[in-house]
């Protein structure tokens, strides 16, 4: 006979955390009024009668929750004045995620959250709040469909764990410390209106004042800090990353303050990406991530991105797939690159948003026209790399297609996964033998695009042809 479980009392604690993170949105101004009015006493008293009341809320929600996991399903009960009663079939569970943030450490306790097939976060479900060796219990429980073999104990599986020195370099390759830049930049370009002008002008004529290299260092000390602290925030983010093949999903686990358990069942894969900033480029590494169907924006799953390997030298991609994705193994796919013909389409796209940039700075912010005046310059040059990135390859499994924005991107797409495509021309494109190709899969609700234009029309019909054969696809010829 299997007993309801209630889960840990810690819970309470998360549950009116979340309570006040809410009610807070609709309080603080009214709060904000009280106090700058001067408060008397019954209104302090009003602020911990809603305290209590959320308490008391939480404590009662936490007794009205329940579970147990049977032989078939996850059982549910939960509501306070509704009572509702949930079935998840273990055969309808896709994935089965753990995490524990900082708060779950200190109790010595683990989140588990539960993804269903489909993409609905109200079908789903989640235990907030039980000991790490009941979340993994729970986990091998709904993940095991059958009986176990002593094979299937003792069956050595492939698995990677990536070294701290490794993530230093993921860290020192990334794009953070470029954001943290720009925020520095905003924050410093908007330090006059924040500082008052007294404050400010003795500042800067202090800093004027100084010998120039010692400008210098402190310039240099503060681009080192930032992207110390960059790398600090990757090794912390993916400390003792480790990544499993089993037979029918990739198991991974990383995290150091944040702890977190993911598993991706491999037929809801959509597509493999390679993705090389311009640093990652010139050093010859990227990183791999995958679309994976069902993820929620904004809901309660992490979503559809997943990283697989934070960095990978790309020579090494295709033994990385072999071993742990060989559904999506291919070696040298042979991109067909765009014609010099198409060259003009990538650098008017780039002129476009320079030229754009220059009437909008202008009439908004004259002093700084110099710099999309500069990018005018610049940008033609982008559009010729644009242009020597972009490819397409196919045979009649795979659909392989490269493109640049910043980062350059190769994808690898599986017939049986494309959920439209879409050949796209114009009187100008069909005059010079040229097409659009816009490969679209499903990864949450919305889908997700992969488009790379100007590509040689009689290789994009091609693709077309082939992959208009997949049974349910939408293909479209404009």
């Amino acid at each position: 006979m299997m007993y309801e479980k209630r889960l840990h009392p810690a819970s309470i604690v998360f549950q009116f955390f979340r309570s006040l993170k809410d009610a807070a949105l609709g309080f603080l101004p009214v709060l904000f009024i009280i106090f700058n009015s001067g408060a008397s006493w019954y209104e302090f008293a009003g602020v911990g009668l809603l305290l209590v009341i959320l308490l008391v809320f939480s404590i009662v929600k936490w007794f009205r929750f329940s579970y147990v996991v049977t032989g078939e399903e996850l059982q549910i009960k939960q509501g306070i004045f509704v009572r509702r009663e949930r079935r998840i079939s273990k055969h309808r569970i896709q994935s089965i995620d753990l995490t524990q943030t900082l708060l779950h450490r200190i109790f010595g306790l683990t989140k588990v959250q539960i993804e269903t097939a489909g993409s609905d976060e109200n079908v789903d479900a989640s235990l907030a709040a039980v000991t790490f060796e009941e979340g993994e219990r729970v986990s091998g429980n709904l993940k095991h469909k059958g009986e176990r073999t002593e094979e299937d104990y003792e069956k050595v599986y492939p698995e990677e764990v990536m070294s701290y020195s490794r993530l230093a370099l993921t860290g020192a390759t990334s794009d953070n410390a470029i954001i943290i830049f720009g925020l520095l930049w905003l924050l410093f370009s908007q330090a006059n209106q924040i500082i008052p002008e007294q404050m400010y002008e003795d500042a800067t004529r202090w800093l004027f004042s100084l010998a120039v290299q010692f400008l210098i260092f402190l310039v240099l000390i503060s681009v080192l800090i930032v992207w110390g602290a960059g790398i600090l925030w990757t090794m912390v983010k993916y400390a003792n990353f480790t990544i499993t093949r089993y037979e029918t999903e990739l198991y991974m686990r990383y995290g150091l303050i944040e702890k977190r358990q993911r598993t991706i069942p491999v037929n809801r894969i959509q597509a493999v990406i390679v993705k090389e900033n311009i640093i990652r480029q010139l050093l010859g590494l990227c990183y791999v991530y995958v679309e994976v169907a069902g993820g929620v924006n904004g809901g309660k799953m992490e979503g559809s991105t997943v990283y697989l390997l934070p960095l990978l030298k790309k020579n090494d991609v295709p033994d990385f797939l072999n071993k742990y994705l060989p559904e999506y193994y291919r070696d040298k796919p042979g991109m067909k690159r765009p014609p010099l013909r198409s060259l003009p389409y990538y650098i008017w796209g780039s002129l476009l948003v320079s030229l754009t940039s220059v009437i909008v700075v202008s009439l908004t912010v004259p002093a700084w026209v110099l710099l999309p005046v500069a990018a005018l310059v610049l940008f033609p040059g982008w559009g010729v790399i644009r242009w020597r990135t972009s490819g397409i390859s196919f045979d009649e499994t795979y659909l392989n297609l490269q493109y640049r924005k910043v980062s350059r991107e190769t994808v690898t797409l599986k017939r049986a996964r494309l959920q439209a495509f879409e050949k796209k021309d114009t009187w100008l494109y069909r005059k010079q033998g040229l097409a659009t190709i816009d490969a679209a899969i499903l990864n949450n609700a919305q889908g997700r695009h992969f488009v790379v234009p100007a590509l040689w029309e009689e290789h994009v019909a091609k693709a077309s042809e082939t992959f208009s054969k997949v049974p349910g696809i939408h293909k479209k010829i404009e």
